[in-house]
């Protein structure tokens, strides 16, 4: 007989969740970060985590310079055995900090441009809503028709030869019009969160409006750990995914996920 479980299995995935999250992005110590996104950069190709990295360099003038980048820590052969895991290029710290602070302080500003953004989808709800129902109307008549479709063979009216074909065709629909519906549906999601989110950010916006133009290093950091949950770096495209919205229930929905160029 198994042995009971010692927590539920909500808190059980979400602690397994945590704990991926761990072993791929590099978490704060106890020591003061020195990059402004350190602990929430991660490689979109391998996984693995963007550490910060300072060198010093010749720059303009053949002047000794230092020079901060964010690097993928699966370009690190010596990691992995002598070998890189990862091709993905180094990013300028300054150039990729500022482009997340200002895509930060424009959401910000202005919380409805996700869903500007997201081809006006709360303007599109009204339209999706009356689809689905178109849809699932269809596909109750198709039910109704493969049920006389039954009957008709049970009762001999048609014969196994003109069955299997109709019966195969209305299948085949049906299952057309229910991915149609999931499409649907998720988008029906989507918008919902998107409006969560937008509600949430309001709320911070309201409170840190006139702190956003001088905010000093710390503030920012602060503001962006509240509201971006990852970042996850490409060759030539940089997403940032915001913290997911909770709702009216309590419970933790998708996350919504800002993608840029990368700089």
């Amino acid at each position: 007989m198994p042995a009971p479980a010692i927590v539920d299995s909500a808190l059980f995935n979400t602690a397994q969740a945590q704990l991926r999250e761990n072993r791929t992005r590099a978490r704060l110590g106890h020591r003061r970060a020195g990059y402004l996104l350190q602990g929430l950069t991660c490689c979109a190709l391998c996984g693995y985590a963007f550490y910060g990295k300072t060198v010093r360099q010749r720059g303009k003038g053949r002047i000794l310079r230092d020079f901060s980048y964010y690097r993928c820590s699966g370009t690190d052969g010596y990691r992995f055995g002598g070998e890189r895991i990862c091709s993905n290029t180094q990013a300028r710290a300054d150039t990729l900090e500022n482009q997340i602070w200002e895509n930060v302080c424009k959401i910000l500003r202005n919380p409805g441009i996700l869903e500007e953004e997201d081809h006006n989808s709360s303007a599109q709800s009204t339209s999706v809503e009356a689809n689905v129902d178109t849809l699932m109307a269809q596909r109750q008549k198709l039910q109704h028709g493969m049920d006389r479709l039954i009957d008709s063979l049970a009762e001999g009216v048609i014969d196994k030869d003109q069955f299997t074909p109709r019966m195969n065709r209305t299948k085949t629909r049906i299952s057309e019009i229910e991915a149609k519906i999931a499409e649907q549906t998720s988008d029906q999601s989507r918008q919902a969160r998107l409006r969560l989110v937008r509600n949430r950010l309001t709320e911070i916006s309201s409170h840190l409006h006139n702190k956003l133009s001088d905010a000093d290093w710390t503030t920012k950091r602060e503001i962006i750990r509240a509201l971006v949950q990852r970042i996850e770096i490409g060759q030539k495209k940089v997403a940032v995914v915001l913290r997911p919205p909770t709702d009216t229930s309590g419970r933790v929905l998708d996350p919504i996920m800002v993608t840029l160029s990368r700089a």
